[in-house]
């Protein structure tokens, strides 16, 4: 019942499909040509979008796909990054912990990431390195903020759980747009967590925590004075 509550207001305030769309036009030559990333969007993830509801989508590429979910929040761009920089997102996703492990050789940010998986799996951990994209802030006049990471080389030096499998590789971002009046959010991710946990599995998977993941990032940003 909350979830549908939060949908039904978020949709009254939300852009129509068509202004989402053309917000994004605006923008989508630049973030591809600056993120690296070849995003698309179509109309029906923006119908979906304009409802109050995650727009989810799934590109397919050589290795692991990368999971995408892009959603809008009557919150400032300001609050949603704020919210996001915050990196600790154990209250965003159940059953991943997190921890703040200062600095990079560098200069980015480094956070040791846990994972719980099911019986009989073993559960996998990872540290990334987190950087913002200024070039990308720069070049949109600081519309389009971009934060990025990719799997860190350096380990945690005592681990909370010496069992878990390290994993081979994760990459990602946080996109955020200014749009009409607060913010269009993109969340990707890609990842291998290795062993015998299959990449189709993990996909699957990040798909599936999306709405949990957004929706707490747009409520998080609203508790934000």
């Amino acid at each position: 019942m909350l979830l549908v509550l939060l949908i039904v207001t978020r949709a009254l305030g939300a852009p129509t499909a068509t202004e989402l769309e053309a917000i994004w036009a605006e923008h989508a030559s630049l973030i591809g040509q600056k993120s690296g990333a070849d995003i698309t969007l179509s109309a029906a993830e923006f119908r979906t979008i304009a409802k109050g509801e995650i727009a989810k989508r799934r590109t397919r590429q050589d290795g692991p796909d990368t999971a995408i979910g892009i959603g809008w929040t009557a919150e400032s761009k300001d609050k949603v990054w704020v919210s996001i920089i915050d990196d600790i997102h154990n209250t965003m996703v159940s059953s991943l912990s997190e921890e703040r492990l200062g600095l990079s050789k560098t200069g980015g940010k480094l956070l040791y990431q846990h994972l719980k998986l099911p019986w009989p799996f073993q559960n996998r951990h990872w540290v990334i390195e987190i950087r913002n994209n200024v070039e990308m802030a720069t070049a949109s006049q600081g519309k389009v903020w971009e934060r990025v990471w990719a799997l860190s080389d350096q380990r945690a030096a005592t681990p909370a759980d010496a069992a878990a499998l390290w994993v081979p590789m994760i990459d990602g971002a946080w996109l955020t747009i200014d749009a009409a009046g607060g913010t269009l959010v993109v969340y990707r991710a890609r990842t291998t967590i290795g062993g015998v946990v299959p990449d189709e599995v993990v996909t699957r998977w990040a798909l599936s925590t999306l709405d949990e993941m957004l929706e707490n990032l747009f409520n998080r940003a609203g508790e934000i004075s």
